[in-house]
Formats: structure tokens, sequence, C-alpha cells
């Protein structure tokens, strides 16, 4: 063999390797795209039809052993239904004899309320002092409104906790209380409580704003039809939405101010760079779940894995460290394993290591180093960012349905509505009765614990 020709084949085969590395890493993007795009979905395999002389399928239901689930006898009885009989149900002669014995079954069903009219007779007093005919407000009367509170409310927990259509609404309200009320109507329903409710949605943000940290996160929204972003901010007791045109940095800046003085826990969306706050903890289950896909996909370069394996070590030794002494108090040991951590990843191969997949690694922990380990250093603070992906959750399920609103003034009903019913479930409230303290004339106050007066 030539020399000539020793130099084409080395030249083919450099050329062989260059492209190999580009096609899996066009793969993992288009993966990565995929995955922003569309909703991934599991297929699930039949299991194949058992025939003779194979392993008979697996029975369904419990393990062995597994203790069942009973029905606890209720301890009220609201109606005693007294059971006789005239003749013997089996073969219908008459001649039959009470025993002494009888058998108890307890049954228990839902009895729709009925539709409920109240006259409000307002009695009319005269005032010296304001010189005029005054009169007062019966309970739960509502002024100049021919729809009660109750039905108000519970049509907006449909509307946003059940997630149903102001149709379907219409349906149940005809065929369940028989209230006739039309679509628009309903519509009305939310715009009132929006507005009742507005105040108690900026407390809500200024509370939240004075937390020790902020989960935050942000999705595609349409407002009208036309491209908005949906942002959720939240921590463990309070949940705020947020609909804006604008997916940038001066979204956050409105919402939390330039100076924040917690900790902002958020994904490695470049918007969150250049917040200022006093810290940030980027999701890690982000990067491991990069990591798994890039081992998956450079499954034969020893090279890529050795790299990725080790980071994903120091990510899984931190996170342990983390969940050991969640509830307990640091001590020197922890200190100590804190520092060795720290300082495995301070010592990372963070310049260029010569391939293509690794230096998008490389620039992200160039990037974020100071970033990644503040739940090791703030206590009370995750590793990840789930707690914003469950609380942006119900509204991707909204959008699903309805396909966003119709406009802003809808999308504003919206942010108050869904913080307030979401704020209500993080702290074990009803729903229905915190809109129902909103709506009253009264004004309570629907979350007494979390805005009370300092």
């Amino acid at each position: 063999m030539s020399k000539k020709t020793r130099n084409i084949i080395r030249e083919l085969q450099e050329e062989n390797e260059r492209l190999k590395e580009e096609n899996a890493y066009l793969k993992f993007e288009l993966q990565e795209l995929k995955g922003r795009l569309y909703k991934r979905k599991t297929k699930k395999k039949n299991p194949p039809p058992p025939s003779s002389g194979t392993t008979p399928l697996k029975k369904k239901g419990g393990l062995f052993g597994h203790i069942g689930w009973f029905r606890k006898k209720p301890r009220k009885i609201d109606r005693i239904e007294e059971v006789r009989l005239d003749k013997c149900p089996e073969c219908g002669s008459t001649d039959i004899n009470e025993c002494k014995d009888t058998h108890d079954h307890t049954q228990q069903d839902i009895i729709l309320p009925k539709l409920e009219t109240v006259l409000y007779k307002k009695h009319r007093y005269y005032c010296r002092r304001c010189k005029r005919a005054v009169s007062g407000l019966g309970k739960n009367e509502l002024p100049k409104s021919y729809i009660g509170p109750n039905a108000k409310t519970f049509a907006a927990f449909l509307k946003y906790v059940v997630k149903i259509s102001e149709r379907d609404i219409k349906n149940i309200f005809a065929k369940a209380f028989d209230l006739k009320i039309s679509p628009s109507t309903i519509t009305g329903f939310r715009a009132k409580l929006g507005r009742e409710a507005y105040c108690i949605y900026e407390r809500l943000l200024e509370k939240l704003k004075k937390g020790k940290f902020i989960h935050i996160d942000e999705t595609g929204w349409k407002v009208d039809g036309r491209n908005y972003w949906l942002w959720k901010l939240s921590n463990k007791r309070i949940s705020v939405t947020h609909i804006d045109k604008s997916r940038g940095r001066k979204v956050v800046d409105e919402i939390l101010g330039t100076d924040y003085k917690g900790v902002l826990i958020s994904d490695f969306l470049a918007v969150y760079n250049k917040v200022t706050s006093k810290a940030k903890q980027r999701c890690l289950v982000h990067i491991l779940r990069d990591l798994r896909r890039v081992i998956e996909y450079w499954s034969d370069d020893e090279e890529v894995l050795r790299y990725c394996k080790r980071l994903k070590k120091i990510f899984e030794d931190a996170i342990g460290l983390y969940k050991q002494y969640t509830g307990k108090r640091w001590n020197s040991k922890y200190y100590s394993r804190r520092r060795a951590v720290a300082r495995a990843l301070q010592d990372f191969d963070f310049p260029n290591p010569g391939k293509r997949i690794l230096e998008r690694f490389a620039k992200r922990l160039q990037k974020h180093k100071d970033e990644l380990f503040t739940f090791l250093y703030e206590k009370g603070i995750d590793f990840h960012n789930n707690h914003a992906e469950q609380q942006i959750r119900p509204d991707v399920i909204f959008r699903k349905i309805t396909f966003g609103n119709r406009s802003m003034k809808g999308a504003q009903n919206h942010n108050v509505l869904m913080s307030i019913l979401q704020t209500a479930k993080l702290n074990n409230i009803d729903p229905i009765k915190t809109l129902e303290k909103i709506l009253l004339p009264t004004g309570q106050n629907p979350f007494p614990r979390l805005l009370a007066p300092p």
C-alpha cells in the first residue's frame, strides 16, 4: 500500500469519526426540540396472548398479603328506612311471619340540593344624620345580583379546578339545580370575582416577594389567538400566575423588582441569568436528564461516557448529602462533605474537553458554577424546580381544553382566580369557601393566617 493511499484512508477515517459525532449531536438536539414542541407519549405494548405451554400472565390486582381498603361505617345516619314485606319476594306467597332479628344495610348516596330562591324583605329606616332612607343586606345577599354567591363561586370552581366549559357548566346548573343561566352570565361571574379578588392577588404577590425563595417557570399561552407567556411564581404556601406578552427579563424585574432578597429557583433559561437576587439555584434535574440522554447517544465513546459519568456522580453525591441531612442539624461532618463536593465541581474540567457535546456541558458549568449547589448552603431550598412545574401543570391542562383566553380581561381574571385557588390548595383551604369570602360584601380575608397584618 502506497503512502498516498494510506493518507487517503486516514483522512476518510477522521472524516468518518467527525461525521459520527455530528450525527449523534444532531440526534441529541432533535430529541431536545421534540421534547419542547410535543408532549412525550409512551407507547404501551400490548402483552402477548397466553398460549399453551407458556407461563401464564401475572394476575392483576394487589400483591399477595396486601390489606384491602374497606369503607368505614358512617357515624351519622340521616334517615332510617324501614323495609317491610307483605309477600315473599322469591315465590310471591303471602303466608309469611316477621322474625325477631333485623338485617341492617347502610348506603351512602348523593341527594342533589334543590334551587333555593330567597326573597329579602328589606325594611327601610330613616336616618336623621344622613337625612335619607336606608336598608341593610341580608345573609349571603349580593347587592343588585339575581344569582347568589354559592352559584357564582361554584361556577368558577368548575371552570378553573374541574376545567370544563361554560356550556357544560350551564348544563350542570340546569340538570342538577334547575337553575337556568347563559354561558355569557358565567363569564360575568368570573369578571365579578376577578375585580373583587384583585386586591388579594396583589397582597399574595407582595407576600411572595418577602419569602425566602421563589420557584419560577413559564409556558406558552394564547390570548385571542396571539402568542403570550404564562409565568408561574410560587413557594410552598403561595402561588401567583402572571400572563404577559413578553418572555424577557423585564417581566421578572416588573414582578419581583430589581433587587430580590431571596433565592430564585429556576431552570437554565437565559432570561434568569441577569435577574438580580440574593442567590440562585438551577434545576439539577435538567442537567441529569441531559446527561442520561448523552450517555444513551454516545454509548460507544469512552471519553464522553467518562466525562458524563464523573459529572453525574458529583451531582448525585450532592443530592445524597442533601437528602441525608433534610430536617437534621448541620454538623462538622456535613460541612466537610459539602466542601468535598464543592471542590470536586470546582476542580472539574471546565475548559473545552474537545467534544462538541461536552463543550455544551462545559459552557453551562462555567456559566452557572455558583448556582448549582445553593441548596447545600441555604436550608429549605430544593435542588430542583419540580414545585414550579407542578404549579404550572393545571394551567397547561386548562390551555389544552380552552386554548387560552379570548381577551386580556379574561387573562387578568385567570391570573387572579387561578392564583387564589392554587394558594388555597397549598394551604388546605376550601377553594369554594375562599371565593365566597371574597365575593360577599363583608370583605373577609380568605387567608387569615397567610395575610395576617404584621
